[in-house]
């Protein structure tokens, strides 16, 4: 009887240990899942905290840009060109920082920091810069419904703030935009390396200052003269023949570091003698050189620069070409026609010119030959330089040939024309 009891009592004691050692591992693979879930827990917080943070850090850097759009000229005449500023959007809070590039006096960077509940996401923009119209291939206030047609070929950015106009197979190898919400014709034929961007705002050419107060373009040039002017190309000089005067301009000056600007003014009048008209007699470009009209330009022979930048994309050799009314090639243009320049007709004088770029007898011209431009057009009324037939095929005037100067991206001619209210950057990236 007793050992009957003694082995009852021995069996309850060992399932007691079992149990108990069953307890205990029970409650380990618990703990050690509460464990796990909690870290899980916390990564997964982590994680979210840090999205949100690189969320508040973007917010940091758009509110630096737009706070660099409205305040670059500040900036730019600044002794440092620094600034820094703070806000806070949702559960975050942002600070950044605004410098001058290390290469560059009008290139800036921008680094956001982004903190959410003590995380933090820093963002950099590298090399931001207020854009030029001197970015631009081809750049129209108004396409005045001319139409894109084949044959026609651009390099470079393409833009209208009215509707485009398709006929045929023209080529773009860069970005094209419209302000404007539809366009017309058929994109079947067009080839679009970049696609077609509607609904994009890309300045306006009310930015082109002439000559309203220090910092407009007849108080930035070297050489200021009044009248019609005819303009001869010497490489690195240019001949500037007015009534009853002739001036030898050197391009490239020991007064101005990034070239030389010859503004040709109105003697109080837009018509006549007195217009501040240049006429463009062709010749070699050597250096950077702009040339600024109150009146309309007259381009009469080949324009070249000394140093191909194709071959030789190092050449300071750069010629801007800016009208406060017009530029026309002219009647006696040869049959295949070249200008290497970056081109603005205003059309802001007030005398009625629409501001266009064009063939002054485009309608009759017979089309012999190509006009290729190998910088850009800024225009605020687009001009015709040839026409097309039901085809789309050019019938008179010129095929046109337009390639951007991307040195021009971020090195312009002298004193061109920056697009208000708008950054641009050329790389984007996050550190640690």
């Amino acid at each position: 009887m007793n050992r009957a009891k003694q082995v009852r009592e021995d069996l309850d004691g060992s399932v007691l240990i079992v149990t108990l050692c069953l307890l205990f591992i029970v409650v380990g693979l618990v703990i050690t899942i509460l464990d796990v879930a909690s870290d899980h827990r916390k990564i997964a917080v982590r994680q979210m905290n840090l999205d949100q943070a690189m969320y508040v850090a973007e917010a940091g850097v758009e509110t630096g840009a737009r706070f660099m759009e409205s305040n670059l000229i500040v900036m730019v005449n600044s002794s440092t060109g620094a600034t820094n500023g703070s806000g806070s959007i949702s559960a975050g809070s942002y600070s950044y920082f605004i410098c001058r590039s290390n290469t560059s006096t009008s290139t800036y960077c921008i680094i956001s920091t982004g903190t959410v509940n003590g995380v933090k996401r820093v963002v950099s923009l590298l090399d931001v810069y207020q854009p030029t119209y001197a970015e631009f291939s081809l750049w129209s206030s108004n396409n005045n419904a001319v139409s894109f047609a084949t044959g026609d070929t651009f390099t470079g950015h393409v833009h209208s703030n009215t509707e485009l106009y398709f006929s045929g197979s023209p080529a773009f190898y860069g970005p094209l935009t419209s302000n404007y919400g539809t366009y017309s014709g058929s994109l079947s034929g067009v080839y679009l390396a970049d696609g077609l961007t509607l609904n994009s705002y890309q300045g306006t050419m009310a930015d082109v200052n002439f000559n309203s107060g220090s910092s407009s373009l007849k108080s930035l040039a070297n050489l200021v003269v009044s009248g019609t002017a005819t303009l001869t190309f010497n490489g690195g000089t240019t001949t500037v023949k007015t009534s009853g005067s002739t001036t030898i301009f050197t391009n490239v000056t020991s007064s101005w570091a990034n070239g030389g600007a010859i503004y040709v003014a109105n003697n109080g009048t837009t018509t006549g003698s007195k217009s501040g008209t240049i006429y463009l007699q062709g010749g070699t470009i050597t250096g950077p050189l702009t040339v600024v009209s109150e009146a309309s330009m007259y381009v009469e022979n080949n324009i070249t620069y000394t140093h191909n930048p194709v071959t030789t994309p190092t050449t300071t050799d750069a010629l801007g070409l800016i009208s406060q009314d017009n530029i026309w090639v002219d009647t006696g243009a040869p049959t295949s026609l070249t200008i290497d320049a970056s081109m603005i007709a205003a059309g802001t004088s007030g005398d009625g010119s629409a501001g266009s770029f064009g063939v002054a007898n485009y309608s009759t011209k017979t089309p012999t030959g190509t006009l290729t431009v190998y910088g850009g057009i800024v225009q605020d009324t687009r001009g015709a330089v040839g026409t097309v037939n039901g085809n789309g095929n050019i019938q008179t005037g010129y095929v046109k040939n337009y390639s951007y100067d991307s040195r021009f991206l971020t090195k312009p001619p002298p004193d061109y024309p920056v697009i208000s209210n708008k950054v641009n950057f050329s790389q984007w990236q996050e550190s640690h």
